[in-house]
């Protein structure tokens, strides 16, 4: 049985023991790992043409054609030597054997990292003559070889479960407890890989060694990540502020139909949940927590370096290089106004220099419904009616009557009844399996002067009803240009094209709604438009049948980033940004005759066209300094100006005398609704300044402030001024910490405080508002205005202070690794608008009023569970926990009960009375008292005065769940990867339309265990002809719990062997099996009735969100990725 490394070694740092030590003596360990000159293996081929150049130009070339980096010491080679070489799709070791031929050099690598060291001088003894002539006696070779060696890590501890793999087979072994090892291989031309958690790879030929001792160096890869920050990039290990990556190599192999799925859970702090429901719906993103009541919650997107406005549905997924999250207002000050809610940076990928190189991937699954919402079948209904009336004396207690039944019911119910059965479940003939589907072709390479990346994408979502499409086409260029050793510059071009459209959300209602005693056909075949002789019931399927309802939406976009870059010194470079952002959007919609939307009433039409484009300019200049091999200074100087513009129009007509027009001839309408067009425009001036100082990196240092001045305010309150700094700490690089080496790995404190800015409101707030309003004058119809909005020149930037402490940690030679973050938010000068008295004149007016915190916890931890040659499997968990509350309003510490604002409570909340059960028999007389009966909700009477009046609503909770957490496990089996996510979303309250109508006969209903004097339970009340709703304080069963655990994501995939691919034209190909939302667990009885509290729906005129009526859906799709 083959060992595996479950213990990690002691921890090596050779720098501490001489903390004087030079780089040579750094390359001579890095030379020492092995000493064959064919101790590479990497298949990167470069062409050549070199005539009489000296051997450090050729290797610079070399650099320049490839991803490797040369170290030797000064004097180890002759770099002086000329040569001459010509070659063309040669492998860079095949090149090194013709430029170091006959020369005494011998090179090693570790990774991309060639090491070049000369051979021994001394002379060789009468012995060793004589051996090597022996050794070149032709002996003949034997079938297999012995190698044995030991492994040890660069302060000599064994590496005890090292493996040892010839490579391109499955021949391996693991180091025993001592670093030892034994493995036979086929040959001399055999090449080892020597592996092990948290050391660097390394790859050996074994010629005519066997004996080979291997050296292997801690792999700080994890620390040297380059990570995207505002205006630059920093190594991971110099991060003083809390910035958290979705690792994209983590999700490569995830399907995703957006970025936003991929990054639910990933990031702590990051809160995502769907926005919308149906194919290509969004999601609403939101950091640590909503703090602003009317300026954006939103963060800050910046893909390739600009801002972006637009839908992130329109990103393709496998376009994206890195994300990176700045949280903390030390690392989202320098965007100044516009990084108050946080930023988000994408990264698109790149070309490198190489041949052309393909990707092309395919995939299709569908999409299903988990079941029907379970709304009574045919026979219950018509007992929840019977009962409704019954509360009333309107149907006799017990059984059922004839004559009672054809009083209650029409002629349609009637005959259903008659006819027995379940009726009519409008779902099962509303739902279809949907069809989600994505290929893309993605080409890049490149050379020294020019690297490419292009990809063009389609993607496809056919919803589980018909008629519900969501389209999408993209294009994606990127392009780098080094056009001499000074002078670079590039381009980011995104083109797409998206079109939505879906059916009338009234299907959906009366589906749910309609009598399942229904008709939907005569008996001829003609179709009905109402389900039953109720007017309001009508056919659910009537959008489909007359075809009579279209809704689309189609949106062109643009993103045109470009840069050009010069090197005005070694240190210090200018940069020079622009960008533009453009958007055309068209949503047209008509509803005919024979529409659900119009219900026999005339026809009409909408269009509505809107244009966005934003321009950007950015001049960015950086000084990046290393002195004395400890100093490290980065000095950044940024000046830009964003400007915006939105136009928007539309129109809106009725009574189109002939409606297969549709919104194609507005013009020839009777009636017309509404004409609009408006222009909006912003400008955004900024200067911002950066200062980064390290020390050794142990002591690390950030500074920053930014200057905006926005259009939105008058000019003595336009500009904004946004500082931040920030210290980190690398405690375990201090002496008093060396005996933690042989388990910490690494340990670094931050400490971070920021201002940001928020100026996400509409422009012209400053100069007050006016609307139109129809009157009479002499029984002349007229047109008028009137003032609805003061002005306010006073406004001012709602203002963020954010405090946060931080550490991360890398222990066990990085086999555990994660940060923890905890912060405190403070946004005051809220923009909040303000009711005025009906004395004045105006409606409201903007203010900067108010206080909100937001107070948070966020962990991410890392874990390598298992490490072996054939198995590995890796843990990822986050959690997140945010808390926030309103701290003031506009008329100081007092609620606003009108806009359910309440200090000391999250910004949306639920408010409405408690309900504590139903009103028994035995309790009559004291509902009576409450104007009551038995069978009705029970409410609490708060302050106990023997009435229920608006002082007994209380605030019952909000949709802020209580944490978040995601835990993702990656398992690796040779060939075979399988992957799954378990999201928790604990907490909080979600509220149900559905769960509130449940009163009157008309609308079915769900199946509730509901009371009756037979039947008296506490949960829902008895049905009641009288009322419309839900009977007296029916909202109040609107109200769940929302904890969900959900099965988000699994995939399974299978990698071919590169064995079997060798005489193919494919140099990878993978299959996979994907499936999403397979499954959910809900603490209230949602998952009873297949609904998801994740699932946003629409504000209420109660100011409370609910859930989408939607059904929650699963996804499986089959797909294959080949590369070439």
């Amino acid at each position: 049985m083959q060992k595996i490394d479950w213990f990690p070694s002691i921890l090596g740092n050779i720098l501490n023991k001489n903390r004087t030590m030079k780089l040579s003596f750094v390359l001579l360990v890095f030379a020492l790992l092995n000493v064959n000159a064919n101790s590479f293996s990497q298949n990167t081929k470069i062409d050549l043409d070199i005539e009489n150049e000296t051997v450090q130009s050729v290797l610079e070339k070399i650099e320049s054609k490839s991803s490797y980096k040369f170290f030797y010491k000064s004097g180890e080679i002759n770099e002086n030597r000329k040569i001459s070489l010509k070659v063309k799709n040669k492998k860079v070791a095949d090149i090194l054997e013709m430029i170091f031929n006959g020369q005494p050099v011998i090179y090693s690598m570790v990774k991309n990292q060639i090491v070049l060291k000369r051979t021994s001088d001394k002379p060789k003894s009468k012995d060793a003559e004589e051996n090597k002539e022996k050794r070149n006696i032709p002996l003949a070779i034997p079938v297999q070889y012995t190698v044995s060696g030991t492994i040890t890590d660069n302060q000599g501890v064994p590496i005890p479960g090292a493996n040892v793999v010839e490579k391109g087979t499955t021949n391996g072994v693991a180091a025993d407890f001592d670093g030892n090892y034994s493995l036979q291989v086929s040959g001399p031309e055999s090449i080892l890989v020597f592996t092990s958690i948290g050391f660097a790879s390394q790859e050996i030929t074994v010629g005519q060694s066997t004996t080979i001792d291997v050296v292997m160096l801690e792999d700080s890869q994890a620390l040297d990540e380059v990570v995207v920050v505002g205006y630059g990039t920093q190594k991971r290990r110099d991060i003083t502020g809390s910035v958290a990556s979705v690792d994209t190599e983590d999700i490569a192999d995830i399907p995703m139909t957006s970025i936003e799925g991929g990054m639910v859970g990933r990031i702590p702090g990051l809160d995502v949940v769907a926005s919308g429901t149906g194919p290509g719906a969004s999601a609403q993103l939101q950091l640590r927590g909503q703090r602003s009541f009317t300026a954006t919650n939103d963060p800050l997107i910046i893909l390739d370096g600009s801002p972006y406005y637009g839908t992130l549905n329109d990103i393709n997924p496998y376009d994206i290089e890195s994300v990176d999250v700045l949280k903390d207002a030390s690392s989202t000050a320098i965007y100044g106004a516009r990084g108050a809610n946080g930023v988000i940076i994408i990264t698109t990928k790149r070309g490198t220099t190489g041949a052309p190189r393909f990707i092309f991937e395919s995939y299709a699954g569908p999409i299903m419904a988990y079941g029907t919402i379970p709304y009574a079948n045919g026979p219950q209904y018509a007992e929840i009616a019977r009962e409704a009336y019954r509360a009333i004396g309107g149907y006799p207690e017990g059984g059922t009557s004839d004559e009672y039944d054809e009083i209650i019911f029409d002629e349609i119910e009637i005959e259903s009844l008659r006819e027995g059965g379940n009726g009519l479940n409008y779902q099962d003939m509303l739902y279809q399996h949907g069809l989600q589907q994505k290929h893309q072709l993605t080409v890049s390479g490149g050379s020294d002067k020019v690297k490419y990346n292009f990809s063009g994408n389609y993607f496809k979502q056919e919803g589980i009803i018909p008629g519900e499409v969501f389209d999408r086409y993209s294009i994606r260029t990127n392009l780098d240009f080094t056009f001499s050793p000074i002078f670079s510059g590039g381009a980011s071009i995104l083109l797409n094209h998206s079109y939505n459209k879906r059916k009338s959300s009234a299907a959906l209602f009366q589906a749910f709604q309609s009598s399942p005693l229904g008709k939907l056909y005569e008996d001829d075949g003609t179709p009905r438009f109402t389900a039953t002789a109720d007017g309001l019931l009508l056919n659910p399927l009537a959008d489909f049948i007359y075809d009579s309802y279209r809704w689309d939406n189609k949106s062109w976009g643009a993103v045109l980033n470009v840069f050009a870059e010069a090197k005005i010194t070694p240190d210090l470079t200018y940069r020079l940004n622009l960008g533009t952002n453009f958007n055309l959007r068209t949503i047209k919609e008509s509803a005919g005759y024979y529409s659900l939307a119009r219900n026999l009433g005339t026809p009409t039409a909408d269009i509505n066209n809107s244009v966005d484009n934003l321009l950007l300019y950015e001049s960015v200049l950086t000084y990046n300094k290393q002195f004395n091999e400890k100093h490290q200074l980065t000095l950044t100087a940024i000046q830009g100006f964003q400007s915006t513009r939105v136009e928007t129009s539309g129109a809106g007509v009725s009574d189109l005398p002939y409606e297969e027009s549709r919104y194609h001839n507005l013009g020839s309408a009777t009636l017309v609704n509404s004409v609009s067009s408006n222009l909006i425009e912003t400008d955004l001036l900024s200067y911002a300044g950066r200062v980064f100082y390290g020390y050794d990196s142990k002591y690390l240092l950030t500074l920053s402030i930014r200057a905006d001045g926005a259009s939105q305010f008058s000019p003595d309150h336009k500009w904004g001024y946004f500082p931040s700094a920030a210290f980190a700490y690398r405690v375990s690089s201090e002496k008093f910490m060396k005996g933690t080496q042989n388990w910490l790995d690494d340990l670094k404190l931050r400490l971070s405080y920021g201002v940001t800015g928020n100026q996400g409101i509409s422009p012209y707030q400053t100069q007050g508002g006016v609307t139109r309003s129809a009157y009479s004058w002499n029984e002349e119809p007229g047109f008028g205005y009137y003032p609805t909005e003061l002005e306010n020149r006073d406004l001012k930037w709602e203002t963020t202070a954010v405090y946060n402490f931080g550490l991360d940690f890398r222990l066990f030679k990085g086999r555990l690794s994660g940060t923890v973050d905890i912060y405190n938010t403070n946004t005051y000068d809220l923009l909040m608008y303000r009711k005025l008295p009906i004395t004045s004149g105006y409606d409201q007016v903007l203010q900067n009023v108010g206080k909100t915190k937001n107070k948070g916890l966020e962990l991410s931890l890392n874990s390598v569970n298992v490490a072996g040659e054939d198995f590995n499997w890796q843990t990822n968990l986050t959690f997140f926990k945010n808390n926030t509350e309103i701290e003031e309003l506009y008329n100081g510490k007092v609620d606003d009960v009108g806009n359910r604002w309440f200090i000391g409570e999250p910004i949306e909340v639920f408010y409405d009375y408690k309900k504590i059960g139903i009103w028994q028999q035995n309790e009559s007389a004291e509902a009576a008292s409450y104007g009551e009966e038995p069978g009705q909700i029970k409410v609490l009477d708060v302050d106990n005065d023997g009435a229920i009046t608006d002082a007994d609503r209380m605030v019952l909770g909000s949709a802020q769940p209580d944490f978040v957490s995601n835990i993702t496990n990656t398992f690796k089996y040779k060939n075979f990867d399988l992957s799954f996510q378990t999201y928790i979303r604990w907490g909080g309250m979600t509220a149900i339309e559905a769960f509130a109508p449940f009163a009157k006969k008309r609308y079915n209903k769900l199946v509730f265990d509901y009371w009756t004097p037979t039947n008296p339970t506490n949960n829902y009340p008895r049905p009641n002809q009288l009322y419309e709703g839900s009977g007296l304080y029916g909202s109040t069963l609107r109200y769940r719990d929302a904890s969900l655990i959900s099965l988000r994501q699994i995939s399974l995939g299978y990698r071919f062997p590169q064995s079997l691919l060798d005489k193919t034209p494919f140099t990878g190909l993978r299959l996979y099996l994907s499936g999403e939302n397979l499954a959910y667990w809900t603490k209230s009885e949602l998952r009873d009735f297949n609904m998801k509290p994740d699932l946003n729906g629409s504000i209420g005129d109660d100011g409370t969100r609910t859930i989408s009526s939607y059904p929650a859906t699963r996804t499986m799709i089959l797909g294959i990725n080949v590369q070439f």
